[in-house]
């Protein structure tokens, strides 16, 4: 009889571990996201690993982030389509107009803290003194920028009065400036330090004396039926924002380190641009999120 309660015994605790066992397996939850990027190699930069960041915060316990890479490199307008159409754990980032948040729903708070509307012209090392003189828009509407087809940026400038001459992509823009198909190339003062190799193999430089400026924001963008992404996203955001995780990555990033680097090396004079592109719903009255580059 005792032998038959011993066995009882360690058939309910077998029973026990199991169950629980069980019941851990099913509490864990494998959360996965596509984001653009075409890389995997390519994860620890930026905004690949601000994006697990947020995510982390955000997590529930036994629940794990991975990312699904794309597998093929798509244009803005595919992204965007495709998000669109496509009500899964999609990510992408881009910057912010009343089109694009027509289409998909933004998490509104800026990736770079609105560095990307501050712009350094990149120029011929020659062409220095044409911009020296340079006060205001008028005066720089004598001048022809390149911008790419399709970029918010370019929208803004025409808005403004500026005369723009087109290409495609970076990388083509700045082989048309170093012959001379235009003046000045204005580039986010975050994208100088990873387009250094177009520099110097077209014999550009920075332009010193100006920095041209508009609010701007580049946000993540998920389909506006993914209500669960969205609020996940924001919560994470607001995670690290308070506990000031994320002001400690962003100014130890060596892409802010070297562009706050260049914007202290020169004092230049800021021409400011309106941006008639910008939603109404843009957090500008979040000082936290915006970097005051006049400091620098």
């Amino acid at each position: 009889m005792a032998l038959l309660g011993l066995r009882l015994c360690f058939l309910l605790f077998g029973f026990t571990v199991a169950l629980a066992q069980a019941q851990t397996q099913e509490t864990q939850r494998h959360y996965v996201v596509d984001i653009q990027i075409l890389d995997p190699e390519r994860q620890g930069e930026y905004i690949p690993t601000l994006l697990k960041m947020i995510l982390n915060a955000s997590k529930a316990p036994n629940e794990t982030i991975d990312f699904i890479y794309s597998d093929r490199r798509f244009s803005q307008a595919r992204w965007f389509a495709e998000v669109e159409r496509n009500n899964i754990n999609s990510v992408i980032w881009t910057v912010t107009t009343k089109e694009r948040e027509a289409l998909l729903r933004p998490i509104r708070v800026p990736i770079f803290k609105g560095l990307l509307g501050h712009r350094i012209f990149v120029i011929r090392k020659e062409d220095q003194p044409l911009f020296s003189d340079i006060t205001n828009i008028k005066d720089l509407s004598t001048l022809r920028a390149g911008q790419g087809i399709h970029w918010p940026d370019t929208d803004i400038m025409e808005a403004n009065g500026l005369p723009v001459i087109l290409g495609a992509g970076a990388e083509n823009l700045y082989k048309m400036l170093k012959v001379k198909r235009f003046d000045y190339f204005p580039r986010g003062i975050l994208e100088l330090m990873p387009e250094d190799k177009h520099l110097k193999a077209n014999e550009v430089v920075p332009e010193e004396d100006i920095l041209l400026s508009y609010p701007s924001a580049m946000y993540f963008f998920v389909n506006k039926r993914n209500t669960e992404l969205a609020e996940r996203l924001e919560k994470g955001w607001e995670i690290i924002y308070k506990n000031g995780e994320f002001d400690r990555f962003f100014f130890s990033h060596p892409r802010v380190v070297e562009a706050l680097a260049e914007l202290k090396k020169h004092k230049r004079r800021i021409i400011r641009l309106e941006n008639p592109y910008l939603p109404a719903e843009t957090p500008l009255e979040r000082t936290e999120y915006w970097l005051d580059v006049t400091k620098y």
